[in-house]
Parts: structure tokens; C-alpha cells; sequence
């Protein structure tokens, strides 16, 4: 087995290491992208950026982050099998110099199928072991740091295909203050109003992120609001938001829900077509048109709903010409088993030709990926920015 390699941060320029949820890695990495722009890409679930203020701020609203390190280090191990002892000497090395007083727990975390030789409990112990000292004492209830140590094996293409390289990845930091866990949001049984077709909370923050692509919106435009789902997300991270719907039940709804959430954005609902929000809120530079759109009753195999996307994309190129578009499309399952060809089907048609509608909008797509609804439907996340 050759050695293990290490590269030791915290000198100079303090990393941040972001782990990602599971649930969807390529698209815990586009979200990292549009928030906080260039990532350096260690692993499908493993970003690192340069700590700041604003970072921290910045992705303490995201959907996909399950846990964000500081005074960050990294190995990758070659072989077989790793070392255990070496792993927790190289970790007890670095907390002489980046571990603060006081007590601590170690907690570590596999991802993927983890890394042969290195047992998550025995990681544990052993390195509080070899850490412990007069001024380091382990405390596993209440401590008051927590160094984390993610081993990162290859990641189940069952649910995802693989389209980042992946090596065995050790790495360890201390728990950022941010890190919560995946976000959950409110669940929308919990709402004054709620109907079931409500979009997972999770989901809805994701599209919002997603529009962030060329900087915080000036405002987030959602013409499908349905029950609020993203409005709810968009103002619950300070945004002015402007909803609506044709159904006068769902814009009902959606204020009685924005105001039962209490989020610090200011926000406007009105009954509206989808192809009249130019008019209905005029001219507003720098918008993100976030909305999942009503689909039809046979989904992707089908262009019902179509004429209503394109229409509601020329009105939002009219409104705002320099915005960004993030939506959902339905589209044929086997998106997920690779690479988005231009020959899938989405909303009834190749997904070449639909693009092609799409630039004939005044839009481009500059960002496309699958998620899973059922076995019979997934949906494809798409990312728009003008087309001149």
C-alpha cells in the first residue's frame, strides 16, 4: 500500500469544506456553484471554497448542504486499505494547531460505500484518544467543538449516475456553526393552506439557489404560485417576491401562507396569467423566474402545457431581459441513467427541439438535471439565462 497523502489548510487563506446531502450530489454542486460562484471539486459530495463572511451567510440558505467545515484538512489514501493509526495521528497533528481548548467530540461520517480499513467508530475513538490531553478533554453530550472526519468513498450509482471523479477522500474540520443539516423547510401539511400537490420545501429552496447563478435577484417571480411553496422559500431568504396564478383560490392561499411563515422579504400576490406578468408588474431588471409549471395529465409524453411555458417565458423575457429562468420540466425517466441527450423526451419532444423553443423565447439553457419523482416520471431542473 502506498502512503497515505496529505495536504494540511489553515495557514494563510482559511477553506471552508461544504458536504453535501445524498439526495441529489450533481445538483448539491450546481447549487454551491450559483451561490457562491468557483468551487474546487474533491469528490461528487465535497466542495471546498475560501472561508468569508459572505460565504457563510451566503450558503446558510442552501438546500443541499448536510455539514460545512472549517480549518479544514484533507488525505486521500492509496490501496487496498487504509491505515486507522495514521489517519488519527495525521488528525491529532492537526488539532494541536487548529483544535481550540476545551472539550470536543470526534464524529465521523461515511459517505458512499466509505473506505476499506477505516471503521466511522473506531475513528472516533481513537483519534479522541490520541487528541485528549489536560487542555482537550472529550466531552460526547455537550462539547464545545466538534471536529468532524468525513470519509469519502465511491458514491451508489443507483440513485445518481457518477459524473465527478472519485477517490478515497478522508477529510476533517471543525463543525461550522451553519451546519444543520439537509434543509426540510416548514412541511406544507403544517401550512393554513395546503393542497397536495404543494412542492417539497426542499425542492422549491433548491430552484430558488438555483437562480442565483448571476447574483443575488433583485426579486424572485413566481407566475404558477400554486399553494406559495417557492414564494414561501424566496422570501424566507429576504427576497421580494412577486406571485400569481390564474386560480384566485391558490393566490388566496399563497398570501395566508406567506403570512403565517413571516418571512423578512416583501412580497405581492395577485390573480394573473402566466403570459401577462410584464404587464401585471412591469419592467424589473435583474428578476429570477422561479416556477414549476403546470404539466398536463400524460406529463412527459405529452405537449399539453407546452404553449403555456413558452407564452410564460416570452412574458418574463419581456419583464425583466437580463434575468434568469429556473424552472422544472417533466421528462422521461431515463434521464437518469446518464448524461441529458438532446434525443430525451421532455413535455412530448425531443429535448434538442425543445431547447430550440425555448432560444426562440429570448432564453438559453445553461443548466440541466434530472431528479426522480416515481419510477414512471422524473423532472428535469433547468436553468435558463438570455439568449443574447
Amino acid at each position: 500500500m502506498k502512503p497515505l497523502a496529505s495536504i494540511v489548510g489553515g495557514s494563510g487563506v482559511r477553506s471552508l469544506a461544504i458536504v453535501g446531502s445524498g439526495w441529489h450530489p450533481p445538483l448539491f454542486r450546481e447549487e454551491a456553484r450559483s451561490l457562491l460562484g468557483p468551487i474546487e471539486t474533491l469528490h461528487p459530495r465535497i466542495v471546498f471554497v475560501t472561508q468569508s463572511d459572505s460565504v457563510i451567510d451566503r450558503i446558510s440558505g442552501a438546500s443541499l448542504v448536510d455539514v460545512a467545515l472549517s480549518q479544514t484538512s484533507r488525505m486521500w489514501t492509496y490501496g487496498q486499505e487504509a491505515n486507522q493509526d495514521e489517519v488519527a495521528s495525521h488528525i491529532a497533528e492537526w488539532a494541536e494547531s487548529f483544535l481550540p481548548e476545551g472539550t470536543f467530540a470526534v464524529r465521523a461520517k461515511r459517505l458512499g460505500s466509505g473506505i476499506a480499513g477505516l471503521s466511522r467508530r473506531e475513528i472516533e475513538s481513537e483519534t479522541g484518544a490520541k487528541i485528549s490531553s489536560d487542555s482537550r478533554t472529550v466531552d460526547l453530550e455537550n462539547p464545545d467543538h466538534e471536529v468532524v472526519v468525513v470519509l469519502a468513498g465511491s458514491e451508489d450509482a443507483s440513485s445518481h449516475w457518477a459524473d465527478a471523479h472519485v477517490g478515497q477522500l478522508v477529510v476533517w474540520g471543525l463543525r461550522d456553526e451553519i451546519s444543520k443539516g439537509p434543509y426540510t423547510g416548514t412541511p406544507p401539511t403544517e401550512r393554513p393552506f395546503f393542497k397536495p400537490v404543494t412542492l417539497d420545501p426542499r425542492l422549491a429552496r433548491l430552484l430558488v439557489s438555483l437562480s442565483f447563478t448571476r447574483g443575488i435577484p433583485s426579486a424572485v417571480v413566481d407566475p404558477f404560485c400554486g399553494t406559495g411553496g417557492i414564494a414561501i422559500e424566496a422570501s424566507m431568504l429576504g427576497l421580494e417576491v412577486f406571485a400569481s396564478d390564474l386560480d384566485s383560490r391558490m393566490v388566496e392561499g399563497t398570501k395566508t401562507n406567506l403570512q403565517w411563515v413571516g418571512g423578512s422579504g416583501g412580497y405581492l400576490v395577485e390573480e394573473c396569467p402566466a403570459d401577462r406578468i410584464h404587464q401585471k408588474w412591469g419592467k424589473r431588471p435583474g428578476c429570477s423566474f422561479v416556477f414549476d409549471p403546470p404539466y398536463g395529465r400524460n406529463a412527459w409524453s405529452s405537449e399539453d402545457g407546452l404553449d403555456l411555458l413558452m407564452n410564460a417565458l416570452g412574458s418574463a423575457k419581456e419583464m425583466s431581459p437580463d434575468g434568469t429562468v429556473c424552472t422544472m420540466l417533466p421528462s422521461n425517466p431515463e434521464a437518469l441513467l446518464g448524461p441529458v441527450s438532446d434525443e430525451l423526451h421532455v413535455m412530448g419532444m425531443e429535448w434538442g427541439a425543445l431547447k430550440g423553443k425555448i432560444m426562440e423565447t429570448g432564453w438559453e439553457v445553461s443548466m440541466c438535471a434530472p431528479v426522480r419523482v416515481h419510477k414512471s416520471l422524473s423532472r428535469l431542473v433547468v436553468v435558463c439565462h438570455p439568449a443574447d
